[in-house]
């Protein structure tokens, strides 16, 4: 490695720093065949960036052991250059720097590597001559650094820093530059491990996921299948949405067998698991609501496959020798997940202390449930700080996701770039520096639906120290009280009250059908969803959605009603003509109620209807009028079976002119008798004619036959 010399250096050492100067120029003279993206590219947390000040040219740098280092070793790292111009790159010159002061804490470590933060102070530790890089080319090369040029460092995470410069062109423009982020961390004894919670989500364009969603989320290349392939063999607790096995299992011999081989490839991993809520719905909006159990779905009839019964899936076998949970029974919901342990939440982090204790007593009939939440919850999380991974709140025991790991490691897992998923898993071991040494820290993956297999690998393993990842270690560990700092969301608070207000109206409603478990499992489904963790997490974002469902939830309501006419009627018994709609996909049974504003008008009652979907039925109502003249209001409505009123009331207006049927008599029987006279007339008229020609033709043959005879 070369580093910038003076005169007064010793011989020794500048002959070595030259001996490394040429290792460094021959790696780097050695592009790589593939390029790859760079580092900038999709890091949504902190990580080792480049700022190019000139288009086209990329830069990173990656210590190794993703950035930790022992003090007076050397140091080896990962330089990346990356041409992506259209024309070659001229050779240049890479600058590192080193700053010799730790950053302060994990907000100054943030700084430094996003850039939001000036340079501190930096000492060059060396120069790397680069060569010519063609056009979209790429070049990786390993460099070291002697422990001389690094010096004694004491624990603490330090500030790296890389700057590419190459010659001003000869046609003025300016010289190309580069300049990336980095950091070296320095043990303060042994390393924190961490437990991962990895959530396996995947969002359906409707209720439930279908059997094509399926096939192509569960093919080889599918998103699901990337998520087991990148926790098989790796310790990750497993958070399941159990909205995915129970869309597999209603299918029943429809489901995909894409789709049934990874739900038994689920259930048979030995990674511990647990479920999360049915949609992952959050279970602090609910508490907020001051719901005493939280929602569930419990019915799954509205989405049976053929068989009309859930598919079962091979029952895995425990793997782990501590493991005590067992498999659902035969006859377990549809949506229940073999050895899932069903102790522990993992809601949203806006909540209160009130509502931690309502949360405590979500488990089945009661029993108590532990939240994960993380670490920005609580005031000892200020300023990202570290907070012990198992506290209690007011005697309520609560874990602890260290909320700045996790997000390092969420960015890790979702990179299918190595250099830009080395940067992520480096800011992640920069942010562990500040946890107790030898601790165990809970971290927990963003909710995502894909994510990059190698990445989500890479993002469990790298700091689990080699240990399982079962959450009795940090369950087990020494707890501390804790502040709740956040306060409670009170638009997503009053949005479970108005949601719940729709559902209990959408009930009634629904017993119109002959089985009302088609509109209510599927509302309870919905909201849930709207209620996901890992969806509209930005207040605008959940009010429109808010409103959209409620808009929904309405026009389903509006689906059946009446539609009137205004007839003339002009007989005193006569078929009243109404139409009832059904817009909904199930047929319905309704009561038509008829109320007429004249008591000498006799119309039934109450008509009972049957509409098939998406429909119009017309209803004759049989109408018998003791009033030869009248404008008559008729007063209709519907109601289900059990008397439930369905839509508005409608009102009809008749016109009654029953005299009009006896003026229309006489006048028809009338024209017909004179037609019936003038039929005859013409008759006689036709037959008198007929005779007098007949008697003058007579009368002309009488003389010529007395000729004859004479």
């Amino acid at each position: 490695m070369t580093t910038k010399t003076t005169a007064n250096l010793p011989l020794r050492l500048r002959l070595r720093r030259a001996a490394g100067a040429l290792v460094v120029a021959l790696g780097l003279a050695l592009p790589l065949a593939a390029p790859s993206p760079a580092i900038a590219e999709s890091t949504p947390t902190p990580s080792p960036t480049q700022t190019p000040q000139h288009a086209g040219v990329q830069l990173s740098l990656l210590p190794e052991a993703n950035g930790s280092y022992v003090s007076g070793s050397p140091l080896t790292a990962t330089l990346t250059l990356r041409n992506d111009a259209t024309a070659g790159l001229g050779a240049g010159t890479v600058h590192l720097e080193l700053g010799r002061t730790a950053l302060g804490d994990r907000r100054a470590v943030t700084a430094w590597l996003d850039g939001s933060a000036d340079a501190p102070a930096l000492a060059a530790i060396g120069d790397v001559r680069t060569t010519v890089l063609d056009a979209e080319g790429t070049s990786r090369t390993q460099v070291v650094v002697p422990a001389a040029d690094i010096g004694a460092l004491a624990p603490g995470v330090y500030p790296l820093r890389a700057r590419f410069e190459a010659p001003a062109s000869s046609t003025g423009a300016p010289a190309p530059t580069a300049d990336t982020r980095s950091a070296l961390i320095v043990a303060q004894g042994a390393p924190a491990t961490v437990v991962t919670v990895v959530p396996i989500t995947a969002a359906p364009a409707g209720d439930l996921l279908s059997a094509a969603e399926l096939t192509a989320l569960t093919a080889p290349a599918g998103a699901l299948t990337a998520q087991l392939n990148g926790v098989a063999g790796t310790p990750a607790v497993l958070a399941i949405d159990p909205s995915i096995v129970a869309a597999i299992r209603v299918l029943g011999t429809s489901a995909p067998a894409t789709a049934t081989a990874w739900l038994a490839r689920l259930e048979t991993l030995p990674n511990e698991r647990f479920t999360l809520q049915f949609g992952d719905a959050d279970a602090t909006a609910q508490a907020a609501a001051g719901l005493a159990t939280p929602m569930t779905v419990d019915d799954f009839s509205p989405f049976l496959g053929p068989a009309g019964t859930p598919t079962p899936t091979p029952t895995p076998t425990p793997t782990s020798a501590g493991d005590s949970s067992t498999p659902p029974p035969a006859d377990a919901a549809a949506d229940a997940v073999a050895r899932a342990r069903a102790d522990i939440l993992w809601p949203r982090g806006e909540l209160t202390a009130a509502q931690v204790a309502t949360m405590s007593h979500y488990g089945a009939d009661g029993a108590g449930t532990v939240p994960i939440l993380p670490s920005t919850s609580f005031t000892a999380g200020a300023k990202d700080a570290a907070v012990a991974s198992r506290g209690t709140v007011d005697g309520t025991t609560v874990l602890v996701a260290d909320d700045a790991v996790s997000r390092a490691l969420s960015a890790a897992a979702g990179e299918p770039d190595a250099t830009a998923r080395g940067g992520a898993l480096l800011t992640a071991n920069a942010m562990l520096w500040f946890d107790a040494p030898g601790s165990t820290v809970l971290a927990g993956l963003s909710r995502a639906d894909s994510r990059s297999e190698q990445g989500l690998t890479n993002a469990v393993s790298a700091f689990s120290g080699g240990q399982d990842g079962r959450l009795d270690r940090v369950l087990s560990s020494t707890p501390v009280e804790l502040t709740v700092a956040t306060e409670s969301a009170e638009d997503r608070a009053a949005a479970v009250l108005a949601l719940n207000q729709d559902a209990d109206r959408l009930a009634q409603f629904a017993t119109i059908l002959e089985r009302p478990a088609d509109l209510t499992v599927r509302e309870r489904i919905s909201i849930m969803r709207l209620l996901g963790v890992g969806v509209h997490t930005k207040p605008a974002d959940f009010a429109d959605a808010l409103r959209a469902h409620r808009t929904a939830t309405q026009k389903t309501m509006d689906a059946v009603g009446i539609q009137p006419s205004n007839p003339i009627l002009i007989s005193p018994k006569v078929d009243v003509p109404v139409w009832v709609r059904n817009e909904l996909p199930y047929p319905v049974h309704v009561r038509l109620n008829v109320v007429a504003s004249d008591a000498r008008i006799e119309v039934p009652a109450a008509t009972d209807v049957q509409a098939q979907p998406s429909s119009t039925i017309r209803v004759r109502l049989p109408l018998e009028s003791h009033v030869a003249n009248a404008d008559v209001s008729l007063t209709m409505s519907l109601t289900s079976p059990t008397g439930v009123a369905i839509g508005p009331q409608r009102t009809t207006r008749l016109t009654i002119r029953a005299e009009w049927e006896t003026i229309g008599l006489i006048v028809f029987g009338s024209l017909g008798l004179l037609l019936i006279c003038a039929g005859i007339f013409r008759t006689i008229r036709r037959r008198r004619k007929a005779a007098d020609e007949k008697h003058a033709a007579d009368g002309m043959d009488e003389p010529a036959r007395e000729e004859t005879h004479e």
